[in-house]
């Protein structure tokens, strides 16, 4: 319930600063997380998920409100082609995504498709990756390391202790860290106030 409370409040101060402009987002990424929401939304219930369904939700419409700030702030003439390397990830993420669909259908695969489902949201991190590495001051930590702590409170809520109940949490936990710390690293060294963290 905590980890569920903090992955919602912490979208809510950054879509705050993306609506300000004083947050620059990759659209790549979060288009690509809204899809991957989307999907992991509309096939919660036939995957035979019993439990609450508002991560499912929130996984959708976090990245779906981020997404929609980012392209209201672009505008028309905002917009350019993606990169070589985002057009590899958007092409990977789709793939995978599209995998991760046929093999959740089949019991004894489902293991493999989250394995998919992963590597399409590690393709869909390295665009804001490689922006926050360029310009750790064009983004904001906070968010990334609330959601990294957030689930790495639902990493002591498994009761069923595979690796598949594991990985996805950890990812949870690794990526978001991966992405704040060019921010952390910047704002540390520059002395930023705590706002400009948030």
């Amino acid at each position: 319930m905590l980890s569920g409370a903090l992955v919602v409040v912490s979208v809510i101060p950054y879509a705050i600063r993306v609506y300000q402009g004083k947050i620059e987002t990759q659209i790549t990424s979060w288009v690509l997380w809204a899809l991957i929401g989307f999907a992991l939304l509309v096939t919660y219930k036939s995957s035979g998920a019993e439990a609450n369904v508002w991560p499912a939700v929130f996984g959708f419409t976090n990245p779906f409100i981020v997404m929609m700030l980012t392209i209201k702030r672009l505008g028309r003439n905002g917009w350019i082609k993606p990169d070589r390397i985002e057009a590899v990830c958007i092409a990977i993420c789709v793939i995978s995504l599209g995998l991760w669909l046929k093999l959740n259908q089949v019991k004894e695969l489902v293991q493999y498709a989250l394995y998919l489902a992963i590597l399409a949201d590690i393709c869909s991190a390295i665009p804001t990756f490689k922006f926050v590495l360029r310009n750790p001051d064009k983004d904001r930590p906070f968010a990334w390391v609330a959601f990294a702590i957030a689930y790495g409170l639902a990493i002591f809520a498994i009761t069923n202790h595979t690796p598949a109940n594991y990985i996805l949490p950890i990812w949870m936990v690794i990526g978001p860290l991966v992405i704040a710390f060019p921010m952390i690293r910047f704002r540390w060294h520059i002395r930023a106030p705590w706002k400009e963290w948030i």
